[in-house]
């Protein structure tokens, strides 16, 4: 049986018996520690935010800890780690997420962040939990999703019309990818980045074609469109509704 010692959320609602979700920090002698999600509701959690402040809050290169895990976005990490679950996250199930540490010396173990653990949730019937503006900036998130996914499908379509070359188109999303690579935009900007990066893979993947064939394949163009499109439609069609951030701020 593994020890572990737990520290709850300084989030008001982790210490509440009505809690929608509780986040707990826990320490494994062996390992590091980590963030366990409890979905405390009668409804499955699809989609949730996390955030803790760095140790060294004077240092230059610190950041807080954020991570989001929904399933309105495809590139989104869905399966718990080191835990048999995955999201949407069920009534009283747990979702385990790492939190990174540092050692020093031989085996000195030093924490990178601390608790207050700040959380946002969304459920499957679009009510919402947590921290107001952490869940705004989610919301944010999947609307940065959206500007990609239509970008990336609208540049596959022109390119499979036009017989782009392979280095060419290859280059152009390496490009989109790079452009949102940057230390000063928000995590919510980068969002992208994964996609651009898988169809570039896609892209280097494909098999070399006779001379004088399109480039790229028309079933490639219509496979991966209608893929962007239903991840566009799943992206609209989530709650709440994009284009109620304003809203959850205030």
């Amino acid at each position: 049986m593994k020890t572990a010692i737990s520290w709850a959320s300084a989030l008001a609602c982790a210490f509440s018996l009505n809690a929608q979700i509780t986040a707990v920090l826990t320490r494994f002698p062996a390992r590091s520690p980590e963030i366990e999600i409890r979905n405390n509701s009668t409804v499955s959690l699809t989609a949730f935010a996390i955030t803790m402040a760095p140790v060294a809050k004077g240092s230059p290169n610190s950041s807080p800890l954020l991570v989001y895990v929904d399933t309105a976005v495809d590139t989104d990490r869905l399966v718990s780690h080191g835990l048999n679950t995955a999201m949407p996250l069920l009534p009283n199930q747990v979702y385990s997420v790492p939190v990174p540490t540092r050692f020093r010396g031989s085996a000195r173990e030093e924490d990178l962040y601390e608790p207050p653990i700040v959380t946002a949730g969304v459920f499957a019937d679009g009510t919402t939990t947590g921290d107001p503006a952490l869940l705004a900036r989610l919301i944010v998130r999947r609307s940065n999703m959206v500007q990609a996914v239509e970008l990336a499908r609208d540049m596959l379509s022109d390119a499979g019309s036009h017989n782009v070359p392979r280095g060419q188109l290859i280059g152009e999303f390496q490009r989109m990818a790079d452009s949102v690579n940057h230390w000063y935009l928000p995590p919510e900007q980068k969002v992208g980045r994964t996609l651009y990066q898988s169809i570039v893979e896609k892209l280097m993947n494909l098999p070399e074609l006779q001379p004088g064939s399109p480039f790229p394949p028309t079933d490639f163009v219509e496979r991966e469109t209608a893929l962007l499109n239903r991840q566009r439609t799943t992206l609209l069609n989530s709650q709440p509704g994009l284009a109620d951030r304003g809203r959850i701020r205030r």
